[in-house]
């Protein structure tokens, strides 16, 4: 019987032989910058230094009094004229960085809206009385109301696109939207004097009160 135990022996040697040594390259510890736990950071861009929409600062109106007496309303000093008053208006808002306005106009008429001047009026704060000066400003807000009334109410005596209709004579006449643009202009007239009388008649309250 042939012994086969060399044959194991070599066997096992070829399977218990030591593992290729692992040169030190590879064997140094992976850095923590290349670990897949290290943290990460980020960094959000800077705000610009200018904003994409400037705000408007507010627009200083003086009420002043001519030598012949006329009352005018102006952004800067008139000569000869005597500043009887200083009004602060603040810019309007235009909107905000979220709203877009189409570059193309609806083809669409203007249509026109009543807005009386008896309503437009400042909030009164609560708990607090008005003052002399606020009563004065109100006056002088209504004023200004009923002056531009008045210049809209005279602008707008020439008809608008639309405002004729064609006869049969080849002509034109001025149509029904024509008179209902003039009845609102002389109806914002007409609530500015009623503003102004009322705005005129607090003040007066208020300063035989003071005395």
């Amino acid at each position: 019987m042939k012994s086969y135990f060399p044959f194991i022996a070599i066997v096992c040697g070829v399977g218990l032989a030591s593992p290729p040594a692992i040169s030190a390259d590879a064997a140094a510890p992976v850095p923590a910058s290349a670990s897949a736990s290290a943290p990460v950071t980020l960094t959000a861009p800077s705000a610009p230094a200018t904003p994409a929409h400037a705000a408007a600062g507010p627009t200083v109106v003086y009420r002043q009094v001519m030598p012949d007496g006329r009352v005018v309303y102006s952004d800067k000093a008139q000569k000869g004229a005597k500043i009887d008053h200083t009004i602060t208006i603040d810019p309007p808002i235009k909107g905000n960085l979220w709203t877009t306005e189409s570059g193309t106009k609806p083809a669409i008429p203007p249509q026109i809206e009543e807005t009386p001047v008896n309503q437009v009026s400042v909030i009164p704060v609560p708990g607090q009385k008005k003052t002399l000066a606020d009563a004065n400003s109100d006056v002088i807000r209504a004023e200004m109301l009923l002056e531009d009334a008045k210049k809209r109410q005279e602008a707008g005596v020439e008809p608008l696109s639309g405002e004729r209709t064609g006869n049969s004579a080849g002509g034109s006449r001025l149509n029904e939207a024509y008179a209902a643009r003039q009845k609102l202009l002389a109806r914002a007239v007409v609530y500015a004097e009623v503003a102004l009388k009322q705005a005129i008649a607090e003040r007066d309250a208020l300063r035989h009160g003071a005395r």
